[in-house]
């Protein structure tokens, strides 16, 4: 099959409700982190605010965020916590351009199409067939790669407990379908052990483990003891490293020995992550359900790449139904979902592309 992407297509500012809709109002943040009465609170659709007569988009609008005027053609995007004091952000609670806000769901719609033009579908099952969602995911990775814009991944530890399904991902880092991975310390710390075990030790994998962060900590990074041989060729950490691509390591209150890439306050590593998922072009999530609502919810369902207003492409992988509809559930609506295993989904796509 042959990929074609929608083109975004705006509102027809011409429209009486639009040209006659007056500018939208704003407030000064009193304090940092905290917004005025009355805010405005984003959606993932595309927002369009009224400014000395003329309607700008909001650029990266994402969950939990709220618009703050920086100039009169610029509207930036900014999460709650992260407002100063004196910022201009816009209040308003409607969106049908009386109050100068307008949301536009229609931008990528296909001629013909109807109901909710963001969302692919509802409602995914392991009774779905997902051979044509393969076909489509592998022609829009090519898109994406081939258009320069990042593939972003969010993934949990169990993918790095199949030697397999290790070798498959790498294989990918090295093919240039991974930018950046979005993972918690215990995939990393995993990933490297598996590949320094010693079978014939008396210590446990766990002890290894322990030993292995060790020596990782003493060189000073992953890349350091990639460098230094203390990490082993054949993970998945060695292949981001030799091959100079992006990885956020998030500590968790559970982890008893972290890597010293770790970044243990959360705050930092939500700003680490956003740093990828505000300029992706696609982000594809597996195995592990509040990672990837954490990353759904601060991605933008749609983007400016070179100009152009272009979709965002989102995927949630998982075994159980639950899992990879619970995105939706917290308004992620540009998502695709497949129930599957995830070792056998990374295979089929290092097979394939």
């Amino acid at each position: 099959m042959s990929f074609t992407l929608n083109k975004y297509v705006e509102p027809d500012f011409n429209q009486d409700f639009l040209k006659n809709a007056p500018d939208c109002k704003w407030e000064e943040a009193p304090l940092d982190g905290v917004a005025p009465r009355h805010y405005h609170a984003l959606s993932i659709y595309p927002e369009y605010f009224k400014i000395d007569g003329n309607w700008v988009l909001a650029v990266e609008s994402r969950m939990d965020t709220v618009p703050v005027i920086k100039s009169p053609t610029k509207v930036e995007i900014v999460e709650f916590r992260n407002l100063k004091k004196g910022d201009k952000v816009v209040v308003g609670r409607t969106e049908d351009a009386s109050e100068g806000i307008y949301m536009y769901t229609h931008g990528f719609a296909q001629a013909g199409a109807s109901g909710d033009t963001f969302a692919f579908r509802t409602g995914r099952s392991r009774e779905t067939a997902f051979s044509k969602d393969y076909d489509e995911l592998y022609e829009i990775m090519k898109y994406v790669k081939s258009v320069g814009e990042k593939i972003t991944w969010v993934i949990g530890p169990s993918l790095v407990t199949d030697p397999e399904a290790k070798r498959a991902f790498a294989s990918l880092v090295r093919k240039g379908y991974v930018d950046a991975i979005l993972v918690g310390d215990s995939f990393a710390s995993i990933d490297m052990a598996m590949d320094a075990f010693d079978e014939t030790s008396e210590r446990s994998f766990d002890m290894q483990k322990y030993d292995l962060i060790s020596k990782i900590r003493e060189a000073g990074s992953i890349k350091e003891a990639v460098e230094q041989g203390i990490v082993k060729e054949g993970g998945i950490m060695h292949a981001l490293v030799k091959e100079n691509k992006d990885y956020v390591l998030a500590g968790s209150i559970r982890d008893p020995y972290t890597l010293p890439d770790t970044v243990d306050n959360v705050y930092e590593a939500q700003d680490r992550m956003r740093k990828h998922t505000r300029k992706t072009g696609m982000l594809i999530c597996l195995s592990t359900v509040l990672h990837t609502i954490a990353s759904g919810n601060m991605t933008p369902s749609y983007n400016e790449f070179d100009g152009e207003i272009r979709p965002v492409f989102i995927y949630s992988i998982d075994l159980q139904e639950f899992s990879v509809n619970k995105l939706s559930d917290r308004g992620t609506l540009e998502v695709k979902t497949m129930v599957t295993n995830i070792q056998d989904f990374v295979n089929h796509l290092n097979n394939n592309l």
